[in-house]
């Protein structure tokens, strides 16, 4: 879709990538910044197509080097800070975008997680949006479009991001990552479709973490108060670790309530035993309440909730 638009000078100004985390949302905004201003030394246009007539960017010329190392004048990315996209960002984008162009043939802009714009900054957004700049054009990136205001949607090109099928992930983890044929059906299964996260989650060692923290989470509530304090306390140690903690946890309920109606759609397919056994035991209401109170954990520390006190909830939470 996006050639196409491209070898007929039709590139909307406004473009609305969906999908899930993790599936290449990012990274093609920045390859169509780059073909879009890709250029030879002295300043001809310079463009390439494979055999099935695909468009990509040299990756050697001045305006692809700058982009790639995330210092080009005319590309602007705008990400949440503090959990939240908010509206001095956008006003200093609008700021930016008023001067003078850096003789590139087209300005970006890259709003990451776009979903996030709290409602003073989406107006705002849609004020640029309705009257953009010159040769300027937005590519705005979010999992669903509902988040987002209608209005914006209505005014972007919107291309859905499919997820990665698993046996393509699971290729190339063997041919890449050097898994066995075993991990990476467990780890592809477990992604849901991402790549980012399926490299994030591609070593034995995160297999054996993970059966640690199902195995430690369901036997919470037959532990003592100290050891859940203690088991919050580690949790807390390594805050890096938490957004993979969290979808150890979210995937391991949603299996348990997936199990007794639909047992070919777990995601742990190699814990099947273990799942059989937990989903006969556990009703199905508290499984959903389990994993929502991940969710609100989630929300909380995106929200830079006091990260002890939300993790010594959440596994309070868990133990009941």
């Amino acid at each position: 879709m996006l050639c196409n638009a491209l070898k007929n000078h039709r590139l909307p100004h406004a473009i609305l990538f969906t999908g899930e985390d993790g599936v290449g949302k990012s990274s093609a905004a920045i390859e169509l910044a780059r073909v879009c201003n890709c250029r030879l030394t002295g300043g001809q246009e310079h463009s390439k197509k494979d055999a099935a007539g695909e468009i990509f960017a040299c990756g050697n010329c001045r305006s692809c080097r700058k982009i790639e190392n995330g210092v080009h004048p005319d590309i602007h990315s705008i990400k949440p800070s503090g959990g939240y996209i908010r509206i001095e960002q956008i006003r200093s984008l609008y700021a930016s975008l008023a001067l003078k162009s850096d003789a590139a043939s087209a300005r970006f802009v890259l709003i990451e997680d776009a979903h996030l714009m709290n409602a003073e900054a989406g107006n705002a957004l849609l004020k640029i949006l309705e009257e953009p700049p010159d040769l300027t054009f937005f590519v705005l990136t979010a999992p669903d479009t509902r988040d987002l205001l209608p209005t914006i949607v209505s005014r972007s090109r919107h291309i859905r991001f499919n997820p990665i099928p698993q046996k393509e992930l699971e290729d190339y983890l063997v041919s890449h990552r050097g898994l066995t044929g075993q991990q990476a059906m467990i780890v592809a299964s477990i992604s849901r479709g991402s790549m980012a996260r399926a490299l994030n989650i591609a070593d034995a060692d995160w297999i054996n973490y993970r059966n640690f923290i199902v195995e430690t989470i369901g036997e919470l509530p037959g532990l003592p108060a100290a050891f859940r304090h203690a088991f919050a306390e580690m949790l807390a140690a390594d805050r890096e670790k938490l957004e993979g903690i969290f979808e150890i946890m979210k995937n391991w309920y949603r299996d348990l309530a997936v199990f007794p109606w639909s047992p070919e759609k777990i995601y742990n397919q190699d814990l099947i035993r273990q799942i059989k056994n937990r989903a006969m035991q556990i009703p199905p209401h508290l499984l959903i309440e389990k994993a929502d109170a991940v969710v609100r954990a989630e929300k909380a520390l995106a929200g830079n909730a006091n990260l002890r006190l939300t993790l010594d909830v959440l596994v309070t939470k868990l133990a009941q």
